[in-house]
């Protein structure tokens, strides 16, 4: 029999611990094989309610006589948020962090007191007209949090319908890319060479020439490059003190050209014996924790210096990406380089510095197949005759 079933007088009963109390309830079916499946089912649903807290005695055994013992309240957004997030230790350290800012400055204060299966999509959409948004972007990753929630709450039975399925994302309008151009990176390399470690120099050409993302770079280690194919196996990445999966979960082998493997093979020297990580503060010779001091020690200030249109660090990955497709590669090439799904996304991103066509000799190559000898002519017979 399957844990906390039994049979007792040719019916299906269960038990389980509530309130510190062995409760034995029998269930209005036959005993079929059917049935006890349902009844462990039922069983494993009543047990997570009570681990969540939201159980309540009545909704499953209204006759029982123990519903008179159950003294508990509604159960509010916020009681349910709170336990919702303790139980996903699944979820990355990173993500956490934000869902929680998001729970506890926003959702807690506009929601947190209302019965759980009370909220309406009025009640949503009120809570987000009512704020000043810093971006959409951030408006919808604190909907992401709502949704997550109350699909759980609709999961657990606790609510009949997810009140923010129908809440729509804002629409979102990401940043131009402002990449540096050839000219502008060999004197931000040579500036860094004036002033810096030789560790800062090699941080930003590989940077620069490899299209890494940041937290891709600080989490690259020696035993991921390989000089034999010149490539580098991008593998995981590095946020918030974890390592974690890359962004979009995939592996992901980029080629290494000549700027990058020379920037890897004069970081060799510095970092490859203690084997680990590739790149390390200078300062501390320890790994990289986030991109904060790249950019505040040595990236803006180079750009001040030389006074280049300040921009933030992620910038060299841009730069890599224009480049590529600048001298004329493969946009799937480049997807793949810089670990994009789709391709799509590449050419939305990058359309800018797409090679322009040169309509005429486009038209020309098409007209060169089709008087090709190669083809073979097509016979067409007179219908008439």
């Amino acid at each position: 029999m399957p844990k906390g079933i039994e049979i007792r007088d040719g019916k299906i009963r269960i038990w389980f611990m509530w309130n510190g109390m062995r409760c034995r309830e029998v269930l209005p079916v036959a005993h079929t094989p059917a049935n006890l499946r349902y009844a462990e089912r039922l069983r494993s649903e009543i047990i997570i309610k009570i681990r969540l807290g939201v159980f309540r005695y009545a909704e499953y055994f209204p006759n029982s006589p123990r519903c008179s013992a159950d003294k508990s309240t509604p159960i509010t957004f916020g009681e349910y948020a709170q336990r919702y997030l303790k139980l996903r230790t699944d979820l990355a350290r990173s993500t956490l962090k934000s869902y929680r800012a998001a729970l506890n400055s926003f959702w807690l204060p506009a929601l947190g007191k209302m019965v759980l299966n009370e909220i309406v999509f009025s009640d949503v959409s009120s809570a987000l007209s009512g704020k000043t948004w810093k971006s959409s972007k951030t408006r919808n990753n604190y909907l992401i949090l709502l949704r997550r929630v109350l699909d759980a709450a609709f999961v657990d039975g606790i609510i009949s319908r997810n009140p923010a399925d129908r809440v729509r994302n804002a629409k979102v309008q990401h940043p131009e890319p402002d990449p540096l151009l050839l000219q502008e990176v060999e004197i931000v390399l040579a500036k860094m060479h004036e002033r810096y470690h030789e560790h800062v120099i090699n941080y930003f050409e590989f940077a620069i020439f490899s299209g890494l993302r940041t937290s891709e770079l600080i989490a690259l280690e020696w035993g991921d490059v390989d000089f034999r194919r010149n490539q580098v196996c991008v593998r995981k990445a590095f946020v918030e003190g974890e390592v974690k999966n890359t962004k979009t979960n995939r592996i992901r082998h980029v080629d290494l050209n000549s700027r990058a493997k020379a920037a890897l093979m004069r970081q060799k020297h510095l970092t490859f014996l203690a084997g680990g990580h590739v790149f390390l503060n200078p300062v501390t010779n320890a790994p990289w924790a986030d991109d904060y001091r790249q950019r505040i020690n040595y990236w803006h200030p180079t750009l001040k210096a030389l006074g280049l249109r300040a921009r933030d660090a992620y910038q060299t990955r841009h730069t890599y990406a224009t480049l590529l497709l600048m001298s004329g590669a493969n946009p799937a090439y480049v997807a793949q380089q810089l670990g994009h799904t789709t391709m799509k996304i590449t050419l939305e991103r990058y359309a800018r510095w797409l090679p322009r066509a040169d309509n005429g000799a486009e038209i020309a190559k098409f007209e060169a197949c089709l008087s090709s000898e190669n083809v073979p002519k097509v016979s067409r017979k007179n219908k008439a005759g």
